[in-house]
């Protein structure tokens, strides 16, 4: 008896264990689709359209991501690896405890996205706009937000180990304590509350406050 295997055009449709490896998808549009444990290694997704498809233990090393649009699509627990992602944007998703590392990702829109529990150690967020983005308990050593706008994110457990953050907008952001002795905040924009936090976290009091 031959395997039936899902058609592959389809929305509304469940994938599990596919190897797309080397496919090309680019320029699709897919709606309410669910991918677990898929293989898009080296694939090319290239101005791929997604709304509402869920990526769960997937893995996109060396997807050509590049040009995407997804809107509420959520990538948990997934593999980015060598990944292409420039110019792509992300709108109401999620990549929690996703893995994104030595992928090219700028320029890159985020619009309320989900990091929680995301490893982006050493990532490469230079200028990217981060504003109401959730980074709780996320891996941020050794990332470079240099000139990033995290405006009302959500920075709190994050790992921030020689996170860099000169020039970053943190006006609204919240953070631990612990963020302003470890990371790097050179020219940074914050708010007069963070000011006192920073001051603290240094040993240092402020009178008439």
């Amino acid at each position: 008896m031959s395997e039936t295997r899902p058609d592959l055009s389809a929305d509304d449709t469940e994938f599990e264990n596919e190897d797309f490896s080397d496919a090309r998808f680019a320029d699709e549009t897919w709606h309410r689709r669910a991918y677990t444990g898929c293989h898009f290694r080296d694939a090319d997704l290239s101005g791929l359209t997604t709304e509402s498809v869920t990526f769960t233990d997937c893995d996109f090393t060396g997807t050509d991501l590049t040009g995407s649009r997804h809107h509420g699509t959520a990538f948990r627990n997934c593999r980015f690896e060598y990944t292409r992602m420039w110019d792509s944007a992300f709108r109401h998703s999620s990549f929690l405890g996703s893995t994104v590392r030595e992928s090219r990702i700028r320029p890159l829109t985020l619009e309320e996205v989900d990091f929680t529990l995301a490893s982006l150690g050493e990532i490469d967020l230079r200028g990217v706009d981060l504003s109401g983005c959730r980074l709780r308990e996320a891996n941020l050593v050794n990332a470079d937000l240099r000139k990033a706008i995290l405006r009302d994110a959500d920075l709190t457990g994050a790992r921030t180990a020689g996170l860099r953050l000169d020039d970053a907008v943190l006006d609204g952001a919240r953070v631990d304590p612990s963020l302003w002795t470890s990371a790097t905040l050179t020219g940074a924009g914050i708010e007069l509350t963070q000011a006192v936090s920073f001051a603290a976290a240094h040993g240092l009091r402020v009178s008439g406050y």
